[in-house]
């Protein structure tokens, strides 16, 4: 059964009160009354009401005292509150009254249209909220599930992908046949590029950062990174010209200023932990629905640039990470704001590389 809404209503005078719940005796709510300040901050300690309607003139606690007493509550902040006044309609009376956290003034005598109509109202954005907190209560326990179903498919993947990667590698160094090497690399090649997919899976599922906002237009995103590489203050950092790769159609939805911002971050923890190796910027538009832009060097992290990169307390050895710590932080709130992702690797005989994927068209998020 759905929840009982009820109405607060606060008056002194107890044929008002009595009056009031007749007015709303067919709306559908339960109507709670009070004849005082300190009574309706009782039935408000065990009730939820979605609507205070409070006398203004009321010995001992008036109804400004009663309206802050529940603006300084956690229970009851955000309760709206109407006031119910047989005074005149003065400006300084209206504004104590906002002030002390009104949404509306009702004027005795109470016109029971205006009455209703405005409870209904009430009623109706009450019900909203409460059907938007269930919503985002079910969108919250699918995505945990979500994220566990990626989390457990990510692990049965690997397992078969470590199998793989051992058997290349054992086949590229232990056959004297160049086409058995070949085979064995091109096998290493596939599985090292699965292996990056799930990572980038298990990133996508992780619960979403606060998430930027994304002004997308058509643009190039290689003529942007070249752009950008080509800048004085990047250019300062470097010890060398990287080496930049345009690969396939690079053309693609995207806020070009984020965009930028997270290339020029990129490339400075490229430049901080890359020494005398060379930097090389890829961007790879080979895929149907999704651009990747790759920045790689020779360099194999030290344990800390690791744990700064890519998050955690101790780093995996030879394993890519679906995490980013302080250092990846920025570009990959970049990268999610755009429904992408961004995922690291360093790896000996491999050195470290940065992958930041973004679905092409903004349109099929």
């Amino acid at each position: 059964m759905a929840e009982e809404i009820s109405v607060l209503v606060v008056d002194d005078k107890p044929q008002n009160l009595l009056a009031m719940k007749a007015l709303l005796a067919d709306s559908g709510l339960q109507v709670l009354t009070a004849d005082s300040g300190p009574a309706a901050l009782e039935l408000l300690l065990v009730h939820d009401v979605m609507l205070a309607l409070l006398d203004v003139q009321m010995p001992g606690m008036d109804g400004f005292t009663l309206a802050e007493l529940m603006r300084g509550s956690e229970r009851t902040r955000h309760v709206p509150i109407i006031f119910l006044t047989a005074g005149s309609q003065e400006a300084q009376r209206s504004f104590k009254g906002y002030e002390a956290g009104a949404v509306d003034f009702i004027y005795k005598p109470v016109d029971a249209h205006v009455l209703r109509s405005k409870v209904a109202v009430f009623a109706d954005l009450h019900r909203q909220r409460l059907m938007l907190a269930e919503r985002i209560i079910e969108q919250e326990r699918l995505a945990r599930v979500n994220a566990l179903m990626l989390s457990a498919l990510s692990h049965d993947i690997r397992s078969p992908l470590s199998v793989m990667m051992l058997n290349a590698e054992l086949l590229i160094r232990q056959t004297e046949s160049p086409a058995l090497q070949k085979a064995g690399q091109r096998v290493k090649a596939a599985a090292t590029l699965l292996g990056r997919q799930v990572d980038h899976l298990g990133s996508l599922a992780r619960r979403p950062c606060e998430l930027l906002q994304v002004q997308p237009r058509r643009g190039d995103l290689a003529a942007l990174a070249a752009q950008r590489l080509d800048i004085e203050s990047n250019q300062s950092v470097l010890w060398a010209p990287p080496v930049f790769e345009r690969v396939g159609d690079t053309t693609g939805d995207f806020d070009s200023e984020l965009m930028a911002q997270a290339i020029d971050q990129l490339l400075m923890q490229a430049a901080t932990h890359a020494g005398d190796s060379a930097i090389r910027f890829q961007v790879d538009g080979s895929a149907h629905r999704s651009l990747m832009l790759r920045v790689s060097f020779d360099t194999v992290l030290e344990s800390e640039a690791s744990i700064h990169l890519f998050g955690g307390d101790e780093p995996v050895s030879g394993m890519s990470s679906a995490q980013v710590g302080p250092g990846l932080q920025e570009p990959e709130r970049v990268a999610r704001a755009h429904g992408g992702s961004l995922i690291g690797v360093s790896r000996a005989r491999q050195g470290t590389m940065f992958e930041l994927l973004l679905p092409r068209m903004q349109s099929e998020r």
